[in-house]
């Protein structure tokens, strides 16, 4: 079995470790787990963890973990699932509001947005709305960062076009204020 998969396996049975205790347990040198634990964070299937406050006096060795994934598959089942069950076009104006809110903050879950830089916080919005179906790009502008939509797969669930215009709108809207602010 390949390096890569080990680690993959060892952070799913025994949660967030170092490379020291991958290395010790996978029998591997230090650099052969880096160079593998590099790969892959590029391939967005570990994190870095941020330093626990509690950790001993000095620099904290980093902690990596596995990120879960919900497939795509059963994201949209659920989503059409839902949408299915619900008569959209008998929503009144809060059931609607609701109903937006109820779809953004799943959508949102698992944005945890990382680092000082605004700009890193808005590459890693703009990434992360990627991997759900919504692609965008942003600038900074003098009044704050303007997100721009380009393509967008909430439409294919939602049939009622105005409903998914207004999702995704406050999805782009709530996205960049968890990431830089109002």
């Amino acid at each position: 079995m390949k390096t890569s998969q080990n680690i993959l396996n060892y952070l799913e049975t025994h949660g967030p470790s170092t490379v020291a205790e991958l290395s010790v347990a996978l029998e591997r040198t230090k650099a052969d787990i880096r160079e593998q634990m590099d790969q892959l964070l590029a391939q967005n299937r570990v994190e870095r963890l941020l330093a626990n406050p509690s950790d001993a006096p000095g620099r904290p060795a980093a902690r990596f973990q596995v990120i879960q994934k919900t497939p795509e598959p059963l994201v949209k089942g659920l989503v059409a699932g839902l949408i299915g069950f619900l008569n959209i076009n008998d929503l009144d104006h809060e059931k609607e509001l609701e109903f937006i809110d109820l779809i953004v903050n799943a959508l949102m879950a698992n944005f945890q947005p990382r680092g000082y830089s605004s700009a890193s916080r808005m590459n890693q919005a703009v990434s992360y709305l990627d991997g759900i179906g919504v692609r965008t790009t942003w600038i900074a502008t003098r009044s704050g960062p303007k997100i721009t939509l380009l393509h967008e797969n909430i439409s294919g669930l939602i049939k009622v076009p105005a409903l998914s215009k207004k999702v995704v709108r406050q999805l782009i809207s709530q996205m960049k204020e968890k990431a830089v602010g109002s």
